[in-house]
């Protein structure tokens, strides 16, 4: 009798202990006001900072005035909606992220389901690709952890509830009032491998019933890239966001990106992978490619591209201008093939040390097969030659980053760089989405230097123009007008 007895106080002590966490996870959501809530839109401002971007390794994201901040969520459909405009938040400005910007960007980012897109007025552009991360961020909104865990049957211990999202997995804290203090998980990039990245939200307010922050922090890898003040909250607001018919059918994205070929002069080659653009240098007994540029993806269709056009020689040197993600995203793919990086003094340490990183979500096949980087670094200048081609490298002293170089053919009077200006398409050379102080910098350093410059053909924009398009933009020479 007393065996049954101890089994049934047992029994009783395991469901009240199922019970108790059952409860624990729909008390979070009644205290949020998550039970009854399908959608909901939030609004504010703040700063935002660009990833990635630093002026040196080290330094922190360059800041931005995040004018606009709108959050769309339907938890039921389920979609989400970023809608933000930026604009310049350093005076003068300090690091890239495509600063310096004139006046105000705007971006609007959506998913639904299995898709997303970028819409820009009536024109939806399809990033399906993205939608698993940006799905993400909708199960992060604060309700919409709670309504992740339970679907997810999550455990909630003490504080802290893990559950997946998209594959992913993510932890999530609450406070001691049962409100979703912080949300956590991994992100991967191409750089850095494996990085964290955080939300922080408090100052809870109630909106119609529903508890919500007020104040929202992002970091990502340790710092900043969101930091809002919450104005405006509408529970259950009337949220409806369908994927356009252009990316329900849009096909996958190419799994070799798209190389397009530009000679420039005698064995000098510009590749161009959706505006953003290589070198490929002939020397006698190599190939130097110039720039490896966002992804391995990139680098192994543009090398593809480079053995087409310049047969039977092995690229044994890749130059990078500076070390701002986007730049030096495809970088180690020529260090797995061999090639030895070529780059200012100042980014080795910091390639070395992000290298060395896990990478867990996205191995490359440097991660496959480990090797050693091998570097040779300058200060000032660099020239390499094979006493018949010759490529000189200049230390460019500017705001865009600390540690950024000129990539120049003397011979040839062509100039490579990696940001600065980027010539946009049509007869004017201006742009308009940014002020002049980076092409001012860039005119400065070729003009201090000597260099005599016939033709710019930089990593953005739209291709090779004459060096007079740089003094035309930033004012140096005047702009012909129609009439």
């Amino acid at each position: 009798m007393r065996i049954v007895h101890a089994a049934i106080l047992g029994l009783t002590v395991l469901l009240a202990a199922c019970e108790q966490q059952k409860s624990g996870l729909a008390a979070a959501s009644d205290a949020m006001g998550a039970t009854a809530l399908n959608s909901i839109e939030y609004s504010g401002s703040g700063s935002n900072f660009g990833f990635g971007q630093a002026y040196q390794p080290g330094d922190p994201w360059p800041k931005f005035r995040q004018v606009a901040y709108k959050v769309s969520a339907n938890y039921q459909t389920p979609a989400y909606q970023l809608d933000a405009t930026r604009a310049q938040g350093e005076v003068p400005p300090h690091g890239g992220a495509a600063q310096p910007v004139a006046g105000e960007q705007r971006t609007v980012l959506a998913a639904a389901g299995k898709n997303a897109w970028a819409q820009n007025g009536e024109q939806a552009t399809p990033q399906n690709e993205n939608a698993a991360d940006r799905m993400r961020e909708l199960w992060a909104t604060p309700q919409g952890v709670i309504k992740a865990a339970m679907a997810a049957n999550a455990a909630l211990n003490g504080k802290e509830i893990d559950f997946k999202a998209e594959g992913r997995d993510v932890k999530a804290t609450l406070n001691d009032q049962n409100l979703v203090e912080k949300v956590s998980f991994l992100s991967t990039n191409e750089v850095i491998g494996d990085y964290p990245i955080e939300i922080a939200y408090s100052d809870y307010a109630d909106f119609g019933g529903v508890k919500f922050p007020t104040h929202i922090v992002r970091t990502e890898d340790g710092s900043p890239t969101l930091d809002v003040r919450i104005t405006d909250v509408k529970p259950n607001a009337a949220v409806t966001i369908t994927a356009p018919q252009n990316v329900v059918s849009a096909p996958p994205p190419p799994e070799n990106p798209v190389v397009t070929s530009e000679k420039l002069a005698d064995g000098v080659w510009y590749l161009n992978v959706g505006g953003a653009r290589s070198w490929a240098v002939d020397f006698k007994d190599y190939i130097v490619v110039v720039e490896g540029i966002a992804s391995e993806a990139r680098s192994l269709a543009v090398n593809e591209e480079i053995a087409k056009l310049i047969p039977n020689k092995q690229i044994k040197y890749v130059i990078n201008t500076h070390p701002h993600y986007d730049h030096a995203g495809g970088l180690r793919t020529y260090v797995a093939q061999g090639a030895t990086v070529v780059t200012h003094e100042g980014n080795k340490a910091f390639f070395e040390k992000v290298w060395a990183r896990p990478r867990t979500l996205a191995p490359d096949l440097l991660s496959k097969q480990p090797k050693e980087a091998t570097f040779e670094t300058l200060t000032d200048k660099k020239v390499m030659t094979d006493g018949n081609k010759t490529i000189e490298l200049y230390h460019m002293i500017g705001g865009h980053n600390g540690n950024n170089l000129l990539v120049y053919l003397p011979k040839e009077g062509i100039i490579f760089w990696g940001d600065g200006y980027n010539p946009p398409n049509g007869d004017d050379p201006r742009d308009f989405g940014r002020t002049p102080e980076y092409g001012i910098d860039l005119y400065r350093n070729i003009e201090q230097l000597g260099l005599k410059v016939k033709t710019i053909a930089p990593a953005h924009g739209a291709g090779a123009r004459p060096y007079d398009n740089l003094k035309k933009a930033i004012g140096v020479i005047p702009v012909a007008t129609a009439g």
